[in-house]
């Protein structure tokens, strides 16, 4: 299997190289149960935070661990948006969402509280990968719906085309895939 390697402060990992279409593949950089790259990864993005930022939100599925141990990190409050309805949301922030990750059209919700936790303050968006930006304009959505502020973009990775705006801690190229194999050339 091809792989493409990564360094994330000193923390070197091979990525699988993986098909996701008919014409690309890409490095597929998981978090969960890799229990270091996860804490070197939160503590330089902590060293990155904006100190402006007063409020961190993450995406459910990958975002939750980052965002949840940044706050842990930095004693900021954190927020969750989530991709189901749960019962407890009285009246959530909606927003349609379409992603790389996830085939089809989906949504971003944010229950009351953390709409409320997020208006009027300056917010620090945190995510794993951002690669066609579709979360992250979801993301952006939710918080100047809940009447916040976008202080800061954060990722682990970005994907694909450059995202200069995004502070992220590697760039992972999107490879062309090889029909005759399935694997990336």
């Amino acid at each position: 299997m091809s792989v493409h390697t990564i360094d994330i402060g000193g923390l070197r990992r091979d990525l699988p190289i993986v098909p996701v279409g008919d014409e690309v593949s890409i490095a597929f950089l998981k978090l969960y149960g890799d229990l270091p790259l996860l804490e070197k990864a939160v503590t330089v993005l902590a060293e990155r935070l904006d100190p402006d930022a007063e409020v961190i939100l993450g995406p459910e599925s990958g975002g939750i661990l980052l965002a949840h141990l940044l706050a842990q990190r930095t004693g900021l409050p954190c927020a969750v948006a989530r991709k189901k309805l749960r019962p407890h949301m009285v009246e959530p922030l909606r927003v349609p969402v379409r992603s790389i990750g996830t085939p089809g059209e989906q949504e971003l919700i944010l229950d009351d509280a953390d709409a409320a936790l997020i208006g009027g303050r300056r917010v620090a968006l945190v995510d794993e990968v951002v690669s066609s930006g579709g979360t992250l304009q979801a993301l952006e959505a939710l918080v100047a719906a809940a009447r916040g502020t976008v202080a800061q973009t954060l990722a682990v990775a970005t994907e694909g085309e450059a995202r200069p705006a995004v502070v992220s801690l590697v760039h992972l190229p999107v490879f062309p895939r090889d029909r005759g194999t399935g694997s990336a050339g």
